[in-house]
């Protein structure tokens, strides 16, 4: 599907890159609504200092599963969380999750429930990882009724886009959805719009062809969408930008 339209599409997940802010100038590359979260704790004060100079940004704090092992120890995460949050407002939580391909579930699950604990006493969104560990992950997010957020790389069926609805989970569509063979890309058509939110997941997870993604990319993912969920790809890209607003403001 041709992408000449010229519609900004809100990035629901993103990470620091040269891309969207030069580390030498701290000049912001095409100031965009962007979700930023972090990976590491080294990223938090990194965030907000671009939150201020791109005042369209979200950004969220937070551990990546996979560098639980080399950050803060879990038992100084939460007190270090929570001040961290008192002081600087993140607008989210994350990114935090749970990855069964990285191993040290029981770890990762301990970092997890304080990540869900700490984003429900603050009434934050929370952006979950979540690699084969889908049926752990629901039950867990049964223990926080209040929580609400997003799935980063939904991959999935729409019967499990259903569990995540019933708890409060947006659904993030990335360059997954360009594969004709995934399950997102079957499932599409049956995905509930007013669950979706469009992210590149910048600069990981490019599409076909190129070496990094980044946020314009969004607007690709959103007209596949369109075309697999046959609406008209301005309806699509008005409401997922909505479903943004909605999560993040």
């Amino acid at each position: 599907m041709s992408n000449n339209l010229n519609h900004e599409v809100y990035d629901a997940h993103c990470h620091l890159s040269d891309e969207i802010c030069n580390p030498t100038t701290k000049i912001v590359i095409s100031p965009a609504h962007r979700a930023v979260a972090a990976t590491s704790s080294h990223d938090w004060s990194k965030l907000v200092t671009y939150r201020q100079i791109n005042p369209k940004a979200k950004i969220g704090f937070g551990i990546h599963p996979w560098n639980i092992e080399r950050d803060l120890p879990v038992g100084k995460l939460e007190a270090q969380l929570r001040a961290q949050i008192e002081q600087q407002q993140p607008d989210f939580i994350g990114e935090t999750g749970l990855d069964v391909l990285k191993g040290n579930l029981n770890l990762q699950l301990e970092y997890l429930k304080i990540h869900l604990r700490i984003a429900q006493d603050f009434n934050l969104p929370i952006i979950l990882h979540c690699v084969r560990a889908h049926n752990q992950l629901l039950e867990l997010l049964g223990k926080f009724p209040k929580l609400r957020g997003m799935i980063h790389a939904y991959n999935a069926n729409s019967e499990t886009a259903m569990q995540y609805r019933r708890k409060n989970m947006q659904l993030g569509i990335g360059s997954i959805i360009l594969t004709s063979n995934s399950q997102l890309a079957k499932s599409s058509a049956h995905l509930p719009l007013e669950q979706l939110l469009i992210e590149s997941d910048a600069p990981y997870m490019p599409m076909t062809g190129k070496q990094t993604s980044n946020s314009t990319d969004c607007l690709t993912y959103a007209l596949e969408l369109a075309m697999l969920q046959q609406k008209n790809p301005s309806e699509v890209i008005a409401r997922v930008n909505q479903n943004w607003l909605n999560l993040f403001s």
